[in-house]
């Protein structure tokens, strides 16, 4: 019994360790504008994003949306430039040839009215609209979101289409109570790899408002 309890503890410590190391990439700018009861105000700073749009429910479509941003940041793209890799260094010497994105955060998800969903996947800061890998796969569409202030309500734990819907709802709620103007619809964001530990995720709510 006691052997067991060793072997599950190390194991659960290097579970922990490997959700640490894992989950730390880079995500967009921002700083904290204020804190209210139940979210806080974010001031965000210009980014690059890779969108692409799908059908199905939360985790179908979450899935296959991840997929085929993973295969246009891994190498579906015409590369333009070598850059350097969290590992190893990669270098790519002609425009033509693919170039691996290094990971950021979030993936985030934006339900539209006709029900399908917006997943997107932010670029690393040393991209723009000129030097960012054009995708071969045509459904990406790669977009400059300008600065913006939004209301972000974070929480921990696995998602799924319900538990998101009603984080939504919680935060538009707060935002009603506090007057505080919505611009266009809220959408969820996930920070971490699947395997991470359910207390250790960071998910998110954000939603964009007036500044």
């Amino acid at each position: 019994m006691k052997t067991f309890l060793i072997i599950l503890a190390f194991t659960l410590f290097i579970w922990i360790v490997y959700g640490y190391f894992s989950s730390r990439v880079k995500e967009p700018k921002f700083s904290v504008v204020s804190k209210k009861s139940g979210y806080e105000i974010r001031e965000y700073a210009p980014y690059i994003e890779a969108r692409v749009k799908v059908s199905g429910e939360y985790r179908e479509a979450m899935s296959s949306g991840f997929r085929i941003l993973a295969g246009y940041i891994f190498g579906g793209n015409t590369g333009k430039k070598s850059i350097a890799m969290t590992a190893p260094v990669s270098e790519q010497k002609s425009e033509k040839n693919p170039e691996s994105i290094a990971m950021t955060a979030p993936v985030s998800e934006m339900v539209l009215a006709d029900n399908s969903r917006v997943v997107s996947f932010v670029m690393p800061e040393e991209y723009t609209l000129a030097t960012v890998p054009t995708p071969n796969e045509k459904r990406i569409e790669i977009v400059e979101v300008p600065s913006h202030r939004s209301a972000v309500l974070r929480y921990s734990g696995y998602n799924n289409a319900e538990k998101v819907a009603d984080m939504k709802t919680k935060l538009l709620e707060y935002l009603k109570r506090d007057n505080v103007a919505v611009v266009g619809m809220p959408r969820g964001a996930g920070y971490n790899p699947p395997w991470t530990p359910p207390f250790m995720m960071r998910n998110e709510i954000l939603v964009d408002i007036n500044k």
